[in-house]
């Protein structure tokens, strides 16, 4: 009997605790219930209070704490005056999550860009398939602009997310442009900052020219590699951007006046640096 008890001891020290729920937890999986059971939809207004902490089975306390606690994470939002309502959209908070994820060096730079290598080029090949013509007409415009503010890195930048968001939306899957926007936003920084490195501006502008030909012609195969090789480069320059932070940073590590070599990847890093650029 006491050998029994002995190895059942054993046996439960090796069993992990169970981890208490908290209130926002049982908040959040109880109201998660009532979306999955349509009671609740995107977009639809919580029931009052009193009702709500009944429906819950919590208290009217404890519900408060826990909805403020779904309000920060971006679950539900608050109107004043007139009510609190489940969220409906989610984009701009996966937008806001994942630029965390960054902040906190849980994803890199350099594996985003992994990641837009596999999504993006098929992307456009479904664009060039499926695009309509104001979709088309929405591509050239973004076009035309980046052309236009060619001289303004700032504008030139902006109209560039215009244009791959606008190829993306022409995919006709929204799973596609709600996960590349979030990547957009995520690695919007980095490509700014990454702007010195182009070296010829008007060759960059014609890589997006090609991807927008293809697309517009209705040829998947040539959208497909010019997606590609537009990838290759902006990932060629965030590695040099990269390396230029890093080698400012030593520099600035060493003891005393060391004269700085006067290289362009030094002074690219001196302007990353003045961006406040966290690099993972």
């Amino acid at each position: 009997m006491a050998r029994t008890r002995a190895v059942s001891s054993a046996v439960m020290s090796e069993i992990e605790p169970v981890r208490r729920e908290t209130v926002m937890d049982t908040v959040a999986r109880r109201i998660e219930h009532l979306v999955r059971s349509g009671q609740l939809k995107a977009g639809d207004r919580l029931p009052p209070e009193p009702e709500l902490a009944q429906m819950l089975r919590v208290s009217r306390s404890s519900l408060r704490e826990a909805l403020k606690g779904l309000m920060y994470l971006g679950l539900i939002k608050s109107r004043a005056g007139d009510g609190t309502y489940i969220q409906s959209s989610l984009g701009r908070v996966l937008n806001q999550h994942f630029q965390w994820m960054i902040l906190l060096r849980e994803v890199q730079y350099l594996e985003i860009y992994e990641l837009r290598k596999i999504i993006e080029p098929e992307a456009a090949a479904m664009a060039a398939r499926r695009a309509t013509t104001a979709e088309i007409e929405r591509m050239e415009q973004a076009l035309e602009a980046m052309k236009t503010d060619i001289a303004s890195p700032e504008l030139f930048h902006a109209h560039d997310i215009e244009f791959h968001e606008a190829f993306m939306y022409a995919s006709g899957n929204v799973a596609l442009t709600t996960t590349m926007r979030m990547l957009y936003h995520a690695t919007s920084e980095a490509r700014k900052a990454a702007l010195p490195l182009i070296d010829n501006m008007g060759t960059h502008w014609r890589r997006h020219e090609r991807v927008f030909r293809s697309i517009r012609d209705r040829k998947p195969e040539l959208a497909r590699k010019a997606v590609s090789d537009d990838l290759m480069y902006a990932e060629k320059l965030i590695k040099q951007h990269i390396h230029s932070v890093e080698l400012a940073k030593g520099i600035q590590k060493t003891e005393g006046n060391v004269k700085e070599p006067a290289t362009g990847a030094v002074r690219a890093g001196k302007r990353a640096e003045k961006n406040r650029l966290i690099i993972s």
